[in-house]
């Protein structure tokens, strides 16, 4: 009974303004290496900026249960990405319960067994670049969605067959070549590096 009123109240505050007060002064740590492997002298401290007055996606949203492609640690970081649609995005989520979009490839990665940074700058910044005409599943793809904030504001996974999954409101599988949205907010792509081919 203790249990669950506790589990009642920590819910209620992180629901309310209180929780987002509580995000918002939270400080975060941040791989700023080239790559999948973080040494101990490679974070550092960031203030993660303040949630933008609106960042809401309006499109159909569908249930992906389609052919997941894709080999190695991409394949299992799909999968797991996949996994979570449905669930609602939250501004600096990184789940169980909602994601943001860096957050949720971010888990998706970690779920595979490989670090990579939290947000979408640190992710762009400490990958190396792939042209859109060589994605490949798993390959980390990037927007710029907010105009007040620098490019990329958003980032999702590339799936395969001009798809991606991302934390959209919900979390979904979503045609990005040829949609008209997508492809006018295209920043540029990132490779994660893999452990196994």
């Amino acid at each position: 009974m203790v249990t669950l009123v506790a589990v009642g109240v920590i819910t209620a505050v992180l629901q309310s303004p209180v929780g987002e007060v509580l995000h918002d002064n939270v400080r975060e740590m941040v791989c700023l290496v080239d790559g999948p492997e973080c040494g101990g002298e490679t974070w550092t401290e960031i203030q993660r900026p303040e949630e933008p007055e609106e960042y809401v996606f309006t499109f159909p949203i569908g249930y992906y249960n389609g052919p997941v492609i894709g080999e190695g640690d991409a394949r299992v970081a799909i999968e797991w990405a996949l996994s979570k649609q449905g669930l609602p995005y939250v501004w600096g989520g990184t789940g169980p319960h909602g994601y943001d979009c860096s957050g949720l490839v971010q888990g998706a990665w970690r779920a595979a067994g490989v670090q990579i940074p939290r947000t979408t700058w640190e992710q762009r910044a400490a990958l190396p670049p792939v042209s859109r005409d060589q994605l490949q599943p798993g390959d980390l793809i990037f927007f710029h969605t907010m105009s007040n904030y620098p490019p990329p504001t958003h980032v999702g996974m590339y799936i395969g067959d001009g798809k991606m999954v991302h934390a959209g409101n919900p979390v979904n599988v979503t045609q990005v070549f040829g949609n008209p949205y997508w492809e006018s907010r295209w920043v540029s792509a990132a490779r994660v590096p893999q452990r196994s081919g």
